[in-house]
């Protein structure tokens, strides 16, 4: 029982410490968590996933807005949740279990071609929000 009650408390104390305030949660903050222990969702993906959306929103030009509700961060906490599961699957179960020959499977001029087609897709989406009126989505995607 001890592990039910911690689950909940773990994640109630990231979200105060992100928010930066004592706050409490509400009812369906509480609900909220209680779904994700019940869909098996691991509290390092909960806590992982809270953190990024705190995170991402820092970024965003808006100084006195807070964010109220854990309800916020619930699309971070699943996109953590399947990119923990993902690192498992591939990993064997351990994420240190792949040798260095499994890991090097692209040169580093792959790489690098990649890394800049994407950064320019991501500059000219950029531009077309902004083009569009969209401070805010050009902001983040100039961000990532």
């Amino acid at each position: 029982m001890e592990n039910y009650f911690n689950y909940f408390t773990e994640i109630e104390e990231c979200f105060r410490k992100c928010r930066g305030t004592a706050t409490l949660l509400s009812p369906l903050d509480w609900a909220l968590i209680e779904s994700w222990k019940e869909a098996r969702i691991p509290l390092e993906a909960a806590l992982h996933g809270i953190e990024r959306a705190f995170t991402k929103y820092a970024k965003r030009p808006r100084p006195f807005e807070k964010i109220n509700s854990l309800a916020y961060c619930t699309q971070a906490v699943m996109r953590a949740a399947e990119e923990l599961k993902t690192s498992l699957v591939e990993g064997g179960g351990n994420r240190e279990s792949r040798s260095n020959a499994d890991r090097a499977q692209f040169t580093a001029e792959e790489i690098q071609g990649y890394l800049n087609r994407n950064a320019e897709i991501l500059d000219e989406a950029g531009r077309y929000w902004q083009e569009k009126g969209q401070p805010p989505v050009a902001h983040d995607l100039g961000e990532a």
